[in-house]
């Protein structure tokens, strides 16, 4: 299980594994230590229909002091649940995505969730990251394989020195799916319990990764369900649409570590 780590006030998780490499930084947010009130409580990171925007801004503040990097500093995919990913070279949006990726310093890629599946990867030969959106509809169209042959394509990223970290997700204890979802992916990723069907959308990620070309011993699960612990994450499965987001960030960095 990743640690959680108490710093400036808030609440973030790390991976071991990513923390090896002091050239990047990265980091999940949990709910914890920021203003918004509510079904936001407190570090909403999104913006969402019933929190403030003065609220979200003060805690990407929050957020990103804590990682020593400034809100301006952050590029962000759309998020629209497709196959597509993005290389940037500069904060700022990028539309029609759910993966980020690049090779430049100080362009912090981010990943916003509340139950799909962030991943982080980085790739210390050619020293280029990526953040990828994992949702079912992206992993069953491609996401994650497309994010990887891109990276191979762009940078010449060999896929067995990729490094990969799966922030907090949805679980397969409490990912219940019905057949017509269920039927999209292997029977090795569904679990049976009764007349119930669960998607394990953890090992799904992981399978994939390693069908891209990953080795299995260097991708990691942060061992967090975003269901199961309302007092650290938002979850849209556990409380419906009125519900924040946490982030996952990933960038080279030169400056100063937290």
């Amino acid at each position: 299980m990743f640690p959680l780590i108490h710093s400036k006030g808030i609440d973030i998780i790390r991976s071991p594994e990513l923390m090896e490499f002091p050239e990047i930084l990265h980091a999940f947010s949990t709910r914890e230590g920021g203003v918004s009130h509510g079904a936001f409580h407190s570090l909403n990171l999104a913006i969402a229909e019933g929190d403030t925007l003065k609220n979200i801004l003060i805690n990407r503040k929050r957020f990103c002091n804590t990682l020593n990097f400034a809100p301006s500093d952050i590029a962000q995919a759309e998020q629209i649940h497709s196959n597509q990913a993005a290389v940037v070279e500069a904060s700022g949006p990028n539309p029609a995505c759910d993966a980020l990726i690049t090779n430049r310093p100080h362009v912090f890629l981010s990943i916003k969730t509340a139950d799909c599946a962030p991943i982080l990867l980085y790739d210390p030969r050619q020293k280029v990251v990526a953040a990828v959106h994992a949702g079912w509809r992206g992993i069953a169209s491609g996401i994650i394989a497309n994010t990887i042959i891109k990276m191979r394509e762009q940078f010449q990223t060999d896929p067995a020195d990729l490094v990969a970290a799966i922030g907090p997700a949805l679980h397969a204890c409490c990912y219940e799916v019905k057949e017509d979802l269920a039927s999209q992916f292997p029977a090795g990723e569904i679990v049976r319990r009764a007349d119930r069907l669960f998607l394990d959308l953890i090992a799904a990620v992981q399978n994939r990764l390693v069908a891209a070309g990953l080795i299995p011993e260097k991708i990691a699960d942060s061992g967090y369900c975003t269901a199961c612990r309302p007092d650290k994450f938002f979850s849209y499965r556990r409380d419906g649409v009125l519900t924040g987001r946490m982030l996952a960030v990933i960038g080279i960095n030169n400056r100063n570590h937290i």
